[in-house]
């Protein structure tokens, strides 16, 4: 296999191989790291020497005198494993993909200034504390030492015939700004409501709200201008666009007290959902400054980590909250129009028109669509948040720094070493009029409006000593003020809290065993029904149908979605077959293809409607036919694992032919789905391909020292030659995770000294 990637590699780089040396190029890209190198010296802008050590996965743990040149360290090694990724993520965040890749990524980076991102990112800047500058200038220093001595560059810099440009500290806002943004997903359904109301209208269209939402009438809102809003919104999501790749934070979060815990220790565990894809969106991070630490999960081209821990206490961040909403403008709504420039490799730069109003920016035309984002509203809070958390070494410090944290909104777990623990939620919310914020209201109606920003300090928050507390991209405790209408189904969380409740003498492995559970709660919840109308309905059965209910019975007292078993197969098959019954007949084929990508409007549709309540639609008409069609796809004998499977995708898999030989590694059978906690989700558009996870599990102990487990798909390095690319894989999959230890030697892999 690796002679063929070199063979491929040569032909799709035949200007390169004219130079000479397609093989030494990429050889010398490779990082070269190994547990048993001798040490490396390198000149940097440190005020002390800096020592690297690495673990058997190239986990770098990082000794500094200062957490200024532990940055400094950080930078160094982003760029050393991730540089490809990390300048990806930055132009994301910039509006400026199309000057890497020409026109093919413009309207990508048209839609990112209309959403406001680099506007959010330049507001950041503008508050940074003057701390947290010289943090960034480190460790943007630490990326430019790099790329002044690296000796070649990525492949994929190779294949586009391109070479990154220095960092500035902009582009590591525009990365944070960017996770604001992509966090903030509800604006799709909002509109996607909105656009079935058009079609169905309300009595039809209200199994797509929460039970009692009042719906309102159709709006004469043109579908082809609703139509092509949503298809340019999903330009900047990574699950519908190959070229465009932006971390988020949909998550598991839980920690036990430590009177449920077998070792008197709290325990916390995490594990953070995202599209899953290669190289990892995140990378793993040791920092040592003295007694002090931060350590966990970071995101290539921004500095500290996301979910992690320190000295004291440990975090995680799981999304939730409703940030974004649309309003229909008037014919008379007054804007400010201003111009941006975005640079097109090849061709004469763009120049697009971003109009607000005092309801936000525009997104359409005929009618005038805008849509408001709380980051966007005057605050400020900034990226200083971010480093707080990592450096807070108290309670009192970690809400202090979360009274500050804008975006994105989520629920922020927490544990320490003291036993506590605790949950609150993060982020501006607006303080809306009318509505709960699920569909586009008319903006001519002041009661439909926004009135500012609700209060940080108000939002829910619980701590205790005793217990456990759970997240699982809903809200963790119920409030008068609206977090959002607009959730995950309970599935994962429902399981999550019966586990921590069946036993008082939780573990490690307890907790590790809960973050791959495949109970189907979906399934147990819906199959009695769903079998009953079969065999209430269904004129004469066949033996292969006979035998399908009898398994799906048997199933379903304990239903798990085990690779090697065959209910789960006929039951996503008979959920999928029913999704088209239902839907494909009455919706545009645009719609419906825009809705088979949103699986929680669906789950709202068929679990809590169509399912569970009385309904004239033709429910038990579409079981029936469905269930045959189920049958007759599924038969006897086709394995979950057969058909649910999961390609770790590179951006540029599909970008030249044959590519994908070079960066892509799989297809692996998997075991869960959408409503495990041990997530592997697929989209019901391209049905069981897994397209997202757990992108990292950690388990901590909180004791002193905290003793941590981590595991990642993929693995550390952004290289498809390196030995770490896709080396955690295996272990992922099979639900095992790595003791976290600093490699036993007193030699440094690397050593950053000053001029």
């Amino acid at each position: 296999m690796r002679v063929l990637r070199w063979i491929l590699l040569v032909l799709l780089t035949g200007a390169i191989v004219a130079t000479g040396g397609v093989y030494w190029l990429l050889q010398r890209s490779v990082p070269d790291i190994a547990p048993d190198i001798a040490v490396q010296a390198h000149t940097a802008n440190v005020s002390a020497p800096v020592r690297i050590f690495y673990d058997q996965r190239q986990r770098p743990f990082v000794y500094a005198e200062s957490f200024n040149d532990a940055f400094f360290a950080q930078g160094y090694l982003h760029a050393t494993h991730r540089l490809w990724q990390m300048d990806m993520f930055r132009r994301a965040g910039l509006g400026r993909i199309s000057e890497m890749i020409g026109s093919a990524g413009l309207e990508t980076d048209t839609e990112i200034w209309r959403a406001g991102v680099p506007e959010l990112a330049r507001r950041m800047a503008k508050v940074a504390s003057p701390t947290l500058q010289q943090s960034i200038k480190a460790y943007v220093e630490g990326i430019n030492a790099y790329l002044q001595t690296q000796p070649a560059l990525p492949p994929e810099y190779l294949l586009l015939q391109s070479e990154p440009r220095p960092w500035q500290a902009e582009d590591v806002f525009a990365l944070g700004a960017l996770m604001a943004y992509q966090s903030a997903n509800n604006l799709t359904n909002e509109l996607l409501r909105l656009t079935v109301v058009e079609e169905l209208g309300p009595a039809k269209a209200s199994i797509f709200f929460p039970p009692a939402t009042s719906v309102p009438d159709p709006m004469a809102v043109s579908l082809n201008t609703l139509h092509n809003t949503l298809a340019r919104i999903e330009l900047t999501r990574s699950a519908s666009n190959p070229l465009f790749s932006a971390p988020a934070l949909g998550s598991n979060a839980w920690a036990v007290a430590p009177n449920l815990s077998a070792t008197d220790n709290a325990l916390f565990a995490f594990d953070s959902h995202d599209s899953v894809s290669l190289p990892n969106l995140t990378y793993d991070v040791h920092l040592f400054v003295g007694n002090q630490q931060i350590r966990g999960n970071s995101v290539p081209g921004l500095l500290g980590v996301i979910n992690g821990f320190n000295e004291f206490m440990a975090w995680g961040f799981t999304n939730i909250g409703d940030s974004q909403d649309a309003f229909i403008e008037p014919d008379d709504t007054v804007y400010q129009v201003k111009t941006v420039s975005i640079p097109v490799r090849g061709q004469p730069a763009a120049v697009v028109e971003i109009a607000t109003s005092t309801n936000g920016r525009r997104l359409s035309t005929n009618p005038s669509i805008s849509v408001r984002w709380s980051p966007l509203e005057p605050h400020n809070f900034g990226l200083d948040a971010l480093l707080a958390l990592n450096r807070a070494t108290s309670f009192e410090q970690f809400n202090a720094a979360l009274d500050k944290f804008v975006a994105p909104s989520a629920t922020a777990t927490y544990a320490d070493i003291t036993g506590r623990v605790a949950q609150r939620t993060i982020g501006l919310l607006p303080k809306r009029g009318y509505g709960a914020g699920l569909i586009p209201l008319p903006a001519d109606n002041p009661d439909n409006t926004w009135s500012g920003v609700l209060d940080m300090r108000t939002l829910p928050a619980t701590s205790k000593t005793e217990g456990y507390v759970a997240a699982a991209n809903r809200p963790f405790t119920h409030t008068q003020q609206l977090i959002s209408a607009d959730n995950a189904p309970g599935y994962r969380v429902r399981r999550i809290e019966s586990v921590l409740q069946s036993r008082a003498d939780h573990t490690v492995a307890s907790m590790l065993a809960l973050q791959t559970d495949d109970t189907n709660l979906q399934a147990q919840r819906l199959l009695p029904s769903m079998l009953a109308t079969i065999k209430a309905e269904l004129p004469s059965i066949t033996p292969q149908q006979a035998q399908a209910v009898a398994l799906l019975e048997e199933w379903s007292a304990r239903a798990v979605d085990r690779a090697d078993l065959v209910a789960p197969t006929l039951f996503a098959q008979w959920y999928q077959a029913l999704i088209a019954e239902l839907f494909e007949p009455v919706l545009s084929s645009v719609t419906y293809q825009a809705l088979l990508k949103r699986s929680y409007l669906i789950n709202e549709a068929i679990d809590n409607h169509l399912l569970t309540q009385p309904s004239d639609w033709p429910v038990s008409q579409a079981l029936v036919a469905s269930f045959i069609q189920a049958v007759k796809s599924a038969g006897d004998t086709t394995r979950w694992g057969d058909q649910h499977t999961l390609l770790l995708k590179h951006e540029l898999g599909a970008a030249f032919p044959g590519a994908d030989l070079l960066f892509n590694r799989g297809p692996y059978p998997a075991s869960g789905g959408n409503a495990t906690v041990g997530r592997a989700r697929y989209s019901h558009a391209r049905p069981f391909d897994v397209s997202g996870g757990a992108t990292t599990r950690m388990v901590l102990e909180m004791s002193n020292p905290i003793q941590a487990w981590m595991i990642s798909p993929g693995g550390q390095s952004g290289h498809p030659l390196s030995p770490v690319y896709n080396d955690q894989t295996s272990g992922w999959l099979a639900g095992k995770s790595d003791k976290i230890e600093p490699p036993n030697t007193t030699q440094p892999h690397l050593t950053l000294t000053p001029h």
